[in-house]
């Protein structure tokens, strides 16, 4: 039986994931950690009856339920605190929380090569937005240039999305389609026109109510376009990558980023 802590457990995610988690008989959700809603009993709150254990906002209280495992939806300053701690504990971790800058990244990694504890983080647990970002990679070669078109509700913070960076990244490391932003000659008659840029590649963000998470990745070619596309249409996209990862904790380094190291697409 694996014991398991939900960080943001109040959050959008982080409950639509708890009521999930309650359900498997190898798991044991024994811990709920937020900053609203403390004292109220998790099963309650979950809407699976009394459990005797309450939200709480204490890593103490935390400590005390013995947990094996944390499953973090917070915001990136609670994380990046959150991470170390769990490091600090010998807790493993899997981290869903965007907005984790590149120094953060570098920092967790540096120390979890130190530490017993296991650290996953994940740009997207949507297994399929995963495999477009890793079919991304593996194509780019065959193609002239790309952009990518991100979409998101309207209460996302960060943009453009860690998923859209995590694919230009993938790209880059076939081909580098572009060295700067602007090519020679291009001219935005409103700033900002063509969008991001990161590792050769164009990234425009929508940020829409009605929107949950939707990418499309655009190749272009002489003559031809091919597009790949994901949609997450509502929060239940995201639990089987979730539970994959759980279950497959024990499969991967110190650090880990990316659900895609967890999924074999073959030669």
């Amino acid at each position: 039986m694996q014991r398991i802590a939900m960080f943001g457990i109040c959050g959008k995610m982080g409950t639509a994931m708890a009521g999930e988690l309650i359900k498997e008989e190898d798991i044991d959700l024994v811990a709920g950690f937020d900053s609203i809603n403390i004292g109220t009993d998790l099963g309650e709150y979950l809407g699976t009856g009394k459990k005797g254990i309450n939200i709480t906002d204490s890593y103490k209280d935390i400590l005390k339920q013995s947990p094996d495992l944390i499953i973090d939806f917070t915001i990136a300053e609670i994380a990046k605190r959150s991470i170390n701690w769990a490091m600090d504990n010998n807790i493993d971790i899997i981290v869903g929380t965007s907005g984790l800058s590149t120094g953060d990244l570098k920092g967790i990694e540096k120390k979890a090569g130190d530490c017993n504890a296991k650290v996953l983080i994940a740009p997207n647990f949507a297994i399929g937005a995963v495999i477009m970002m890793k079919v991304s990679g593996m194509i780019a070669k065959y193609f002239d240039n790309c952009e990518i078109i991100e979409k998101h509700h309207d209460k996302k913070k960060d943009a453009p999305s860690g998923t859209s960076i995590a694919t230009a990244k993938n790209i880059s490391k076939s081909v580098t389609f572009n060295s700067s932003r602007l090519k020679d000659g291009e001219d935005e008659t409103i700033d900002s026109s063509r969008g991001g840029f990161t590792d050769g590649v164009h990234i425009h963000s929508m940020r829409l109510p009605g929107f949950l998470a939707h990418q499309e990745v655009i190749f272009g070619t002489l003559g031809q376009t091919l597009s790949i596309r994901h949609d997450s249409i509502n929060r239940s996209s995201f639990y089987p990558g979730i539970i994959f990862a759980i279950r497959n904790i024990d499969k991967v380094s110190n650090y880990t980023y990316g659900l895609d190291k967890l999924i074999d697409l073959g030669k």
